[in-house]
């Protein structure tokens, strides 16, 4: 199966040693975003992946073409036009002190600004089975919503298996009212296949009404089931985050046609928690393309999130050999 992606190439600065920005003179930059993300980690399982985008048509934008290359990814899709990337800086939390993440140059980015005729979509198509799009299009700007909101539709008609995460960062959505952003989702959601989200989604984007008199369990198994039914959704899933006195642990689930599968939790060592969730939805992704029953994609999918953790930056470069070691092998912690 092609899997392809359409969403915001960014770039990452971040000081080293934990500092602050206050205290550096120094920053690494790296380029990422979501389907930066889950397509580096999809071609390091060995599938073939592509990214539809628009970058600057400067040395930025030749830098972060030649990134995505390295990663294993096709630029044929990404084209280049306007002045700016979008970037974020990243201050690595250390203890008590959370990682900060500061956004800048979103809206006007060579991405924000480019709607629909600014992609060939057809063409695109024509060369994928399966395209995530990601759900920060729909939060970003007017351009970026008509784009998103194109490529799902000619994505639907043509058969083509659709994938949406919420992907909801209220930073961007400070003059958005949640009514609007709610008609967002609503319009998208019909075309989509396969999507990625929470409880929270669910009931906050989404305004559903949790039944309180379940147990938080089944409160939120009726929920899914509800919303795959409202939108005609074959796989919905996500992870659970989860903490033991001073151990963090981390969860996959997954509800597909067939039924609910929860993953068993797995303790997360953290270096760096930016992406993991794209690394769960590689592993998903990866399951989906090949088949896998439930069980087995939701149990690599969540040992491949955990994996994420402890690599430093978004891109999770996992391979299926990595993952698989921690799965089969999770004491052995040195391999000669």
């Amino acid at each position: 199966m092609k899997i392809s992606a359409f969403g915001e190439i960014m770039m990452r600065l971040t000081p080293p040693e934990y500092l602050m920005l206050e205290q550096t003179k120094e920053l690494r930059m790296d380029f990422t975003g979501t389907g930066v993300n889950i397509l580096s980690n999809l071609s390091h399982f060995g599938c073939e992946t592509s990214l539809i985008t628009n970058l600057p048509d400067n040395r930025l934008g030749e830098a972060a073409k030649a990134s995505v290359r390295q990663l294993g990814i096709s630029d044929k899709w990404i084209g280049q036009e306007g002045n700016h990337i979008g970037s974020y800086f990243a201050e690595m939390g250390y203890g008590p002190r959370p990682t900060q993440v500061t956004y800048q140059n979103r809206h006007s980015s060579s991405f924000g600004v480019s709607d629909a005729s600014a992609y060939a979509f057809d063409d695109f198509l024509k060369e994928t089975d399966l395209v995530h799009i990601c759900g920060i299009s729909l939060s970003l700007t007017d351009q970026t919503r008509a784009a998103a909101f194109s490529l799902a539709e000619k994505a639907h008609e043509q058969g083509k298996k659709i994938c949406f995460d919420f992907n909801f960062r209220p930073s961007l959505n400070k003059n958005n009212e949640a009514a609007f952003m709610r008609e967002q989702y609503e319009r998208i959601l019909p075309y989509c296949d396969i999507v990625f989200g929470s409880q929270r989604d669910l009931t906050d984007l989404l305004n559903m009404s949790a039944d309180e008199s379940l147990d938080s369990t089944e409160q939120f198994k009726k929920l899914a089931e509800e919303f795959m039914a409202n939108y005609d959704i074959e796989q919905f899933a996500g992870t659970f985050r989860t903490r033991q006195e001073d151990n963090y642990y981390l969860s996959g689930f997954l509800f597909s046609t067939s039924g609910y599968e929860l993953a068993e939790p797995r303790e997360i060592i953290n270096l760096d928690r930016i992406g993991a969730g794209d690394g769960y939805a590689a592993g998903v992704l990866l399951g989906y393309a090949e088949n896998w029953p439930a069980d087995k994609t939701v149990a690599f999918a969540t040992a491949n999130g955990v994996l994420a953790h402890t690599i430093q930056g978004d891109v999770p470069l996992t391979t299926r050999k990595q993952v698989e070691h921690i799965m089969n092998h999770p004491t052995v912690d040195l391999i000669r």
